[in-house]
């Protein structure tokens, strides 16, 4: 079998079977993965260009020719798009200029298949389009998506792929290359053939690293923050206040925790409803967030109860700071809240996690006690 149409052949199959794992991922995966399914029919599309390709010689050159090259910037532009939704991008509004794009370069392949038949022009015109959009998903990679393994494995793949392009435009402009048909055995043509075959697999591996990366943080954000409220949930904050307490027994700083709770919320939860009240505890969150440091830890501790860790805070200090709560709540809308506060200080090397929040769960009592909407210490 002649070298470029066996490159051809294992290069289809290896794309089919891509778009079937891919599938998989896209039928499996949570709906926060996205762009999944445009990934998926990027391959097929590929697949589907290639096994055309490799029946030249069995199928009338509108699918082997002119299908076939529209396929390969059809499944480009979807893999473009597929990056777009993943890395939460709005495509806006090119999908006329895409359409036209596309049309644009179908009249080309067919005006060079029957018109004019020009081989090296078809090439030209593949290299072209296609480096277009490669760039352009070149840029996107580099721009919106997490550095990680998958994204490194991506960027590679589109700059090799650019770059096989740019030099054959080049060797077509220069008349160094001469193209005679996609299974000329020239040395320059299998170069041109086996270097794209290899970088679209290594490609599609680079999109379902990301899926699995991406997968990956949101099941790490999930272990650690409250789905609502987007705050540390309790298990995660019960780590993180003891690593301040490590901290501040090591080098002796200062620590301080609030239990914030929100005044009578079953009250609104009975009147107003529970999707009002879900929306007062985001409110709150969003609030609260705010009026705190980059270092201060929010937790959603429990229900309508919150705990506020303050890092290098002592106890007039949080009261400054559980005072800008208290204001804060004057200007809370559509449905007005207000919250009480208690608030402890880390005392020496001998205070717990447990002792420092049973004195702020009695200080917040307090407050409940003396009437709400206020702040008492413990």
């Amino acid at each position: 079998m002649n070298a470029a149409l066996l490159i051809l052949v294992v290069s289809c199959c290896v794309a089919l079977a891509m778009s079937g794992i891919l599938f998989i991922i896209a039928r499996t995966y949570p709906k926060s993965v996205q762009g999944l399914d445009q990934w998926t029919l990027a391959t097929l599309a590929m697949a589907a260009s290639l096994g055309l390709f490799v029946a030249r010689d069995l199928v009338p050159d509108a699918f082997s020719i002119v299908l076939a090259n529209v396929l390969v910037l059809g499944g480009f532009m979807l893999m473009n798009a597929g990056t777009q939704a993943f890395c939460g991008v709005k495509a806006g509004a090119r999908t006329g200029w895409r359409v036209l794009f596309v049309a644009v370069y179908a009249a080309l392949f067919v005006w060079l298949t029957y018109v004019q038949p020009d081989i090296r022009l078809r090439v030209a015109a593949h290299s072209a389009f296609t480096l277009v959009v490669i760039l352009d998903q070149l840029g996107l990679a580099l721009k919106a998506l997490p550095r990680t393994a998958g994204r490194t494995l991506l960027v590679l793949a589109l700059a090799i792929l650019a770059g096989v392009r740019i030099v054959r435009l080049g060797g077509l402009v220069l008349g160094i290359d001469h193209p005679t048909g996609p299974f000329d055995a020239s040395m320059p043509n299998l170069f041109f053939v086996a270097l794209p075959a290899v970088m679209l697999p290594l490609a599609t591996i680079s999109l379902i690293m990301l899926a699995t990366e991406k997968l990956r943080r949101d099941l790490e954000f999930s272990s650690r923050y409250d789905d609502l409220t987007q705050c540390l949930n309790k298990k995660a904050a019960m780590q993180e206040l003891h690593r301040e307490i490590a901290r501040a027994r090591r080098f002796g700083s200062r620590l301080a925790v609030m239990l914030v709770d929100l005044d009578h919320f079953k009250a609104i939860n009975d009147s107003r409803g529970h999707l009002e009240g879900d929306r007062v505890l985001v409110e709150f969150a969003r609030t609260a967030k705010t009026l705190l440091r980059e270092a201060d830890l929010l937790t959603r501790f429990g229900g309508d109860e919150f705990l506020v860790v303050l890092p290098g805070t002592d106890q007039q200090q949080a009261a400054r700071v559980a005072q800008r709560f208290h204001e804060a709540a004057r200007d809370s809308a559509p449905v007005g809240w207000t919250v009480s506060i208690g608030i402890a200080e880390w005392h020496d090397a001998d205070d717990t996690v447990a002792d420092l929040l049973t004195r702020a769960d009695n200080a917040l009592y307090k407050s409940k006690a003396l009437g709400r909407n206020q702040t008492q210490a413990g």
